[in-house]
């Protein structure tokens, strides 16, 4: 009786275990093309900038508050 109940765990837990891990997959997928995309926009942004001769933002590539510290000291 009881190895039925210990395999009936098991199947469910390795059940939830790749339903769950689909979904995560599924979802660092979508964040990777998101990014990609994000990044190609960018680069279309920057691109077109340059060609009406937008001076480039300076302070986007610069350390945040706090991130320079090392530097300071």
């Amino acid at each position: 009786m009881w190895i039925w109940i210990w395999l009936a765990i098991i199947v469910v837990s390795l059940a939830v275990q790749f339903v769950l891990g689909r979904r995560i997959w599924r979802a660092v997928r979508e964040l990777n093309a998101e990014l990609r995309s994000l990044g190609s926009t960018a680069a279309d942004v920057g691109l077109e900038l340059s060609r009406i001769g937008a001076p480039k933002v300076a302070g986007a590539l610069t350390p945040r508050h706090g991130m320079n510290l090392a530097t300071r000291a």
